[in-house]
């Protein structure tokens, strides 16, 4: 029974390090316009995931937002956040960030009327002072 238990200890030990990681994430989202069609709303997210796969550093994700504005094609926003931890973003969408390089964006997600990416745009780390000792 013991071996067991520490089977899993050790187990959980390597994902435990991963959900202490921090990087700057920046989301950035889009709002479909009300009344479209459901051909229109995926031709819209087809729009969107296309430009955000183009996407290799944070930076990018704000050049298509102002074309974007520019051409009055979608409302959104750009919201970056410095030093998130990995454990306050859903587990679903940490598998995405891992995914995909640094700088670069998610599949598209998100809910009625708003599609979103994710993108990391510092190197996910444990910090200095969490790094456990052996």
């Amino acid at each position: 029974m013991i071996a067991a238990l520490l089977a899993l200890a050790l187990a959980a030990q390597p994902s435990a390090g991963l959900e202490q990681r921090r990087a700057t994430i920046v989301q950035f989202e889009i709002k479909l316009a009300a009344g479209l069609s459901p051909a229109q709303e995926a031709a819209a997210t087809e729009v969107f995931a296309a430009d955000t796969r183009t996407i290799r550093r944070c930076a990018d994700a704000g050049t298509i937002g102002a074309r974007y504005k520019a051409e009055k094609r979608f409302s959104g926003s750009i919201t970056e956040r410095r030093n998130t931890a990995f454990a306050a973003i859903p587990i679903e969408l940490r598998r995405e960030l891992d995914k995909v390089p640094t700088g670069h964006a998610t599949r598209v997600f998100g809910s009625a009327g708003v599609r979103r990416v994710l993108i990391a745009c510092t190197v996910p780390t444990v910090p200095a002072d969490r790094r456990g000792t052996t």
